[in-house]
């Protein structure tokens, strides 16, 4: 059953959109560096197209801004777009790896980024 109380609910029921930044928590979900030079950058890549789809997944999300820097990166984003958009239970279990990994390496001036975690 869908929370029909919390903020998603209300935006949608109001049709305000919601854009989402930092959804790689500047770069903390990743392994690596994200870079092509980067031994994690298969993984890394892999890791964004799972963000982007799970954020896809929320109705009441007008948009990801993520990041980006380089031609590859937007191309990796893009094709996260043309994925199916719902997660498998391995999909879902590499996001939540990830987003442990993210939590517990942000940076000390994106701590503020925790209180983000559950909107």
């Amino acid at each position: 059953m869908e929370d029909e109380s919390g903020l998603w609910a209300t935006l949608k029921k109001y049709d305000v959109g919601w854009f989402g930044i930092k959804p790689f928590a500047s770069n903390s979900v990743f392994k690596g560096d994200s870079s092509p030079a980067s031994p994690h950058f298969e993984e890394d890549n892999r890791i964004a197209r799972l963000a982007i789809r799970y954020i896809l997944c929320n109705e009441a999300i007008t948009a990801p801004i993520p990041g980006m820097i380089t031609p590859q990166q937007v191309d990796n984003i893009a094709l996260a777009v043309k994925e199916r958009r719902v997660l498998d239970v391995a999909e879902k279990a590499q996001l939540d790896e990830a987003m442990d990994r993210a939590w517990a390496n942000l940076p000390a001036n994106y701590q503020w980024l925790k209180k983000w975690e559950y909107v």
